[in-house]
């Protein structure tokens, strides 16, 4: 081999090899969340995307898995602890199985609405909260969004006021214990099911009806097999914009610090389109003759109570978080 052939190969290795480390200083966040493509996460996650591949082309690439498409519902949690996934949107029970210290902050009628939940997050609480998850579960949270006030459909008219009226009713609840003792405080029997497989059950009748956020129910589509809402707003609910450790410890301050504020600004667009969409939502099932029911709540909050103390559910709670959470304010 001539001089300038070894001369133009070493270029060519080194052209190769600059290629490859390229590639390999790439790192790619992907967010998995069972969320349909038109809701407002999926807005946030746009934020977080569209900020972290500005401020660090070709270091980040941000890539959004909607419609449980790359993890199942549910299990986003123990895939992040185990650095298989880099960012999912966990709720408070799946937190709460790992740490039932903080089990009041899933229970029904905890918060007023959605600014006293943001405020509780915001602050004291919410600050010691994350630093909890971080020391005990290794889940880096970054912001809390309002993810809606969950009510009650049902693909029949049952015309429900009180909470004996549920009995016997089959509810679906998202997987988890604390979901389906949620149903049962309401009332109901619960049916575990992941949020893709709703419509089809509501359709044949496998489940009689099902909980969520009105914006939510629009999204899934789940008003084309609803005949009545039952606005029994039993959780107004957060949802958590969370990082693996793993992850996170890879990044460099400044990145962290880019991701934490992209993170806050797309939880609070997130939040703002779920306010609009929630009540959007509502006007339009009228709109097409869905029953609406608006019994009182004062029954479900006593069953509620009652159906926890029996259990034995507040048992773990972290003494006089309930009280902190009521004292805050806005």
């Amino acid at each position: 081999m001539t001089i300038l052939n070894r001369i133009a190969a070493g270029a060519m290795m080194a052209s190769l090899m600059l290629g490859v480390g390229s590639a390999m200083a790439e790192t790619e966040l992907r967010i998995s969340s069972a969320s349909p493509p038109t809701g407002p996460l999926i807005s946030a996650f746009q934020v977080i995307k569209e900020q972290m591949e500005a401020a660090y082309p070709g270091e980040i690439k941000v890539s959004i898995h909607h419609s449980s498409s790359l993890f199942k519902q549910g299990t986003e949690v123990p895939a992040m602890q185990r650095g298989n996934l880099e960012m999912a949107t966990p709720i408070i029970y799946e937190i709460e199985q790992q740490m039932p210290e903080y089990g009041a902050l899933g229970k029904p009628y905890v918060f007023r609405d959605a600014d006293h939940l943001l405020a509780v997050f915001n602050g004291e609480i919410g600050e010691q909260f994350a630093k909890d998850v971080s020391e005990k579960m290794g889940l880096e949270i970054l912001a809390t969004g309002y993810f809606g006030t969950r009510t009650v459909s049902l693909r029949s008219v049952h015309n429900i006021q009180k909470p004996e009226d549920f009995a016997g009713i089959k509810l679906r609840m998202a997987p988890g214990a604390a979901y389906q003792n949620l149903a049962l405080a309401l009332g109901a029997t619960p049916v575990s099911m992941p949020a893709t497989e709703v419509y089809l059950g509501l359709s044949t009748g496998a489940i009689d009806g099902q909980d969520n956020p009105l914006n939510l129910v629009l999204d899934w589509k789940f008003n084309e097999v609803t005949a009545e809402f039952v606005m029994t707003n039993h959780l107004v609910q957060p949802v958590f914009y969370a990082v693996s450790g793993k992850t996170w410890e890879k990044l460099t301050p400044e990145q962290q610090a880019t991701l934490k504020t992209a993170a806050q600004q797309g939880a609070a667009k997130q939040s703002e389109e779920t306010r609009a969409q929630e009540a959007g939502a509502r006007a339009k099932f009228e709109a097409e003759k869905i029953v609406f029911s608006d019994p009182d709540l004062a029954p479900f909050r006593e069953k509620v109570d009652a159906v926890y103390a029996e259990q034995g559910l507040m048992d773990k709670w972290m003494p006089g978080l309930l009280d902190r959470v009521a004292a805050t304010q806005p």
